[in-house]
């Protein structure tokens, strides 16, 4: 008897994770053909730098790296800096910061990569983030993701979804 009055009021109840609260726009694939594209690719192992002004932790960071780190990636070493002037990337880098003007009000999170003029290969890689995004699930990952050169995948559950909501931590075809 308990769980059918569980199941009438819960049908009751307004739930967080209704669409209506979070829209999604377009078709959700459970399953894709094809493989994730990769855009570039590093030829020397990235430092990551995070600008203290993120209030993004070395621990939270090391733990997305891990992520990448257990499909072949590997990394420099992560550093925190306390500069209010922190902003710009250096080669070899990526770098955890603010928004730049022009982020949109509905995203978690954005990263652009820099990558050489004449063979493509990623230099750079800047990653735009909110303090309050920061410590939410798979987003540092999914960044790392991009930082990487790997471009969104429509597939539910993946790594690489462009919906946080649909997203998961499955890394078909990402592995080095």
């Amino acid at each position: 008897m308990g769980w059918l009055l569980f199941a009438v009021f819960s049908c009751m109840m307004s739930h967080d994770f209704l669409y209506e609260k979070y829209p999604v726009n377009q078709k959700v694939q459970v399953f894709v053909i094809g493989d994730p594209h990769k855009k570039a690719s590093w030829t020397v192992t990235p430092t990551v730098r995070i600008c203290g002004a993120t209030e993004v932790s070395t621990f939270r960071v090391a733990i997305a790296l891990k992520y990448w780190e257990k499909l072949g990636y590997r990394f420099s070493d992560i550093a925190t800096d306390p500069s209010p002037v922190c902003m710009d990337a250096k080669y070899g880098e990526i770098l955890v910061t603010l928004p730049e003007a022009g982020f949109g009000g509905g995203q978690i999170a954005s990263t652009k990569i820099y990558t050489h003029i004449k063979n493509n290969d990623i230099v750079k890689a800047k990653i735009f983030i909110m303090p309050r995004h920061a410590k939410k699930e798979r987003v540092l990952e999914h960044e790392i993701g991009h930082a990487l050169g790997w471009s969104h995948y429509n597939q539910k559950f993946h790594m690489m979804h462009p919906n946080w909501l649909l997203g998961g931590y499955a890394s078909k075809g990402l592995r080095k």
